[in-house]
């Protein structure tokens, strides 16, 4: 599982995603938790995840951050 920690801006936090997924090799899939000041990630990587066939494992508030949880896979 990786964690991603972020204090950047929505758009950063999906860069980070895009870069962990681009690292995978064809058939490989991995479990990534992201925790983020910013609501907008959760939306932003809900919807990434739809378009791209990756899974959305749901979001819960933890204090001041918001963590996330996805399956990527290529």
């Amino acid at each position: 599982m990786k964690e991603i920690d972020s204090d950047g801006i929505c758009p950063v936090v999906l860069l980070e995603i895009y870069r962990e997924w681009k690292e995978l090799k064809e058939g490989e899939e991995e479990e990534v938790v992201v925790r983020t000041p910013w609501e907008a990630s959760v939306q932003a990587l809900e919807k990434w995840c739809t378009e791209t066939g990756n899974i959305f494992l749901g979001y819960e508030k933890q204090g001041s951050k918001i963590v996330i949880r996805l399956k990527i896979k290529k």
